[in-house]
C-alpha cells in the first residue's frame, strides 16, 4: 500500500478580506490543500513565506505596499520552492506573471473548476517533487520527442536530456515513457 499523500500547504496573500475569505471557502473543497496562513498585509508576506516554506501561495497582484509581482520576484530570488499562483481581477499581468515564474493565473472571481485543474497540475508537481525543466521534457515526451529532438529544443545536449529522463522515471516511479504520460496525465500535468 503506498503511502498517504502529504497535503499542499498553502498560503493565502490579498489586501481584502473578502477575497481571502472566498478562496478559503473554495479551498475547503479540496481535501488535499492545507490553508496554513492568510495574510493580508503585503510588506509582511515575503518574510512570512520563507518562515511558513508553504508548497503554494496563491497571491493577489494589486496591493497596497508590495505589489504580488514584487513579492514572487523576491522569493523567486530565495531559495524557496514555493509555487505561486496569481489570482487577480486584471488579466494585463499574465505576461509579467510568466516572467515571474508563476505557476499559473487565475481571474477573480475564480472558477472552481479553474483552481481544481491548476491543484491537480500541482499536486503531481509537488508530490513527485518535479522540478520545472523536468516538467518540460515531460510535455515534450507526450508530444512523442526524442530525446535529441528534446535537446535541440531546450538547447541541451542529448546526454543531459536523458539523464533528465532517468531522473524523471525515478522520481514518478514509472518504468518507462508510456508509463510516464499516463502519471502526467492523471496528475493533471497535461
Amino acid at each position: 500500500m503506498s503511502p498517504k499523500p502529504s497535503k499542499i500547504k498553502t498560503v493565502l496573500i490579498d489586501d481584502e478580506d473578502r477575497a481571502l475569505r472566498r478562496m478559503k471557502i473554495l479551498l475547503d473543497h479540496f481535501p488535499d490543500v492545507e490553508v496554513i496562513a492568510e495574510i493580508s498585509q503585503s510588506d509582511l508576506a515575503v518574510d512570512e513565506v520563507k518562515r511558513l516554506k508553504p508548497d503554494l501561495l496563491l497571491l493577489d497582484v494589486e496591493m497596497p505596499g508590495k505589489t504580488g509581482l514584487e513579492i514572487a520576484d523576491e522569493l523567486r530570488k530565495s531559495t524557496t520552492n514555493t509555487k505561486v499562483i496569481f489570482v487577480t481581477s486584471h488579466n494585463h499581468y499574465a505576461i509579467q506573471a510568466i516572467r515571474k515564474e508563476a505557476f499559473d493565473y487565475l481571474t477573480k472571481p475564480v472558477d472552481i473548476d479553474d483552481l481544481k485543474a491548476a491543484l491537480n497540475r500541482l499536486k503531481g508537481t509537488v508530490q513527485s517533487n518535479l522540478t520545472e525543466r523536468e516538467l518540460e521534457i515531460i510535455r515534450l515526451i507526450a508530444q512523442g520527442k526524442t530525446s535529441q529532438e528534446i535537446a535541440e529544443i531546450i538547447h541541451l545536449s542529448r546526454h543531459t536530456v536523458d539523464t533528465h529522463r532517468r531522473k524523471i522515471l525515478e522520481k514518478t516511479e514509472c518504468k518507462n515513457s508510456l508509463e510516464l504520460i499516463g502519471f502526467a496525465k492523471r496528475s493533471g500535468m497535461l
